[in-house]
């Protein structure tokens, strides 16, 4: 039995529909309080996590994948049982280092009830970015722009948990994600990069997962709408890691792309 704890997005949705393509045998833990009585599904709060343990126990789970977003709780909406209360010095902890480690103390948690946390990829192996195939090449601006952004984020994140985004133009930082979000981060950058850009597209987002991050959760992610949002602001492309993102949306995101001469760069 393989257990999904499905936060926000498009993913668990994918995911779930492949397991019921496959005749896998799953239940799910939705954690967006969407109501879904399904009889596999369970409806919880990030923060009842003895219970969705208990329940991943009792459906004999042994592998559990983390999809989608997961929105970090506040440590005054955490309910404490016996066991929380026994964390709570890690958890404390975990939150103030930020999602990586809170992700980390999860993982750690599952391992030690003899559950093991695995990679979405193990099932949606499609879904890689590196699977996308662009036919545009990225200018030497471009490249720079990338090869800059990757080098601020992998400082930043090496010491410091602060976010998978940033959008370099033309050797500037233009915006980096912090608590907000890409999509977010994508909406404060739009009035500079208007300015700066005179209606011709340039910019490049680059998304790529913390250097302190385990690969098997949180990996970031790109779809259609992400695509759309960079075009509609003015910025060129997309710069991913190979192996460490997921594109969805891939065939109905390709019209998009040649359209609008749109990059999407995937580098080592």
């Amino acid at each position: 039995m393989i257990g999904i704890i499905a936060g926000e997005g498009n993913l668990p949705k994918v995911l779930i529909k492949k397991l019921n393509d496959k005749k896998l045998k799953f239940i799910v833990i939705d954690l967006i309080n969407k109501k879904n009585f399904k009889k596999n599904f369970y409806n919880l709060n990030i923060s009842q996590f003895s219970k969705i343990i208990s329940i991943l126990k009792d459906n004999k789970c042994k592998e559990v994948v983390l999809a989608g977003k997961l929105i970090r709780p506040s440590i005054k909406d955490l309910k404490f049982d016996y066991q929380m209360l026994r964390l709570l010095p890690k958890i404390i902890a975990s939150l103030q280092k930020g999602d990586s480690h809170a992700l980390d103390l999860v993982i750690g948690i599952l391992k030690k009830n003899n559950i093991t946390v695995v990679s979405c990829i193990k099932y949606l192996p499609e879904l890689r970015a590196e699977n996308f195939k662009s036919s545009n090449n990225a200018s030497k601006q471009e490249l720079a722009d990338i090869k800059k952004g990757k080098s601020i984020l992998d400082r930043i994140n090496s010491k410091f948990d602060v976010g998978q985004s940033i959008v370099i133009n033309n050797g500037f930082v233009v915006g980096i994600e912090a608590a907000e979000g890409t999509d977010e981060m994508l909406s404060k950058s739009s009035s500079i990069l208007k300015k700066i850009n005179k209606n011709k597209p340039s910019g490049i987002l680059i998304k790529m997962p913390k250097k302190i991050q385990n690969l098997r959760v949180d990996l970031p992610t790109i779809g259609y709408k992400t695509i759309k949002k960079c075009i509609d602001i003015g910025l060129r492309g997309i710069a991913l890691k190979k192996n460490a993102n997921i594109f969805l949306d891939q065939d109905k995101s390709l019209k998009l792309i040649k359209k609008n001469n749109f990059l999407i760069k995937v580098i080592n």
